[in-house]
């Protein structure tokens, strides 16, 4: 059973670019929860105006280990678990 992984955020600047998840590689103390990196390509140039821009990424994940219990999300300014039913 596939899942989709739908994410929406706010850049602190406009310009980003490329919005992505990034599957974290597996090892951490936590077997049960996968981890996504939210990223995404920064502006060449700093803009002086400091408005901000909405950014989303999606990613259709087709398989999961069945130990999976938790999918987590990490961005830059924060981060969000959600539990997962396989």
């Amino acid at each position: 059973m596939a899942i989709i992984i739908h994410v929406a955020g706010t850049a602190l600047s406009p310009g980003w670019t490329d919005a992505k998840l990034a599957e974290e590689p597996d090892g951490g103390a936590d077997n049960t929860v996968k981890t996504y990196k939210f990223v995404a390509t920064s502006p060449p140039m700093p803009d002086a105006n400091r408005s901000t821009q909405p950014i989303e990424a999606e990613i259709r994940v087709e398989a999961l280990s069945p130990d999976i219990k938790t999918i987590r999300i990490v961005s830059g300014t924060n981060e969000v678990s959600a539990p997962i039913a396989q």
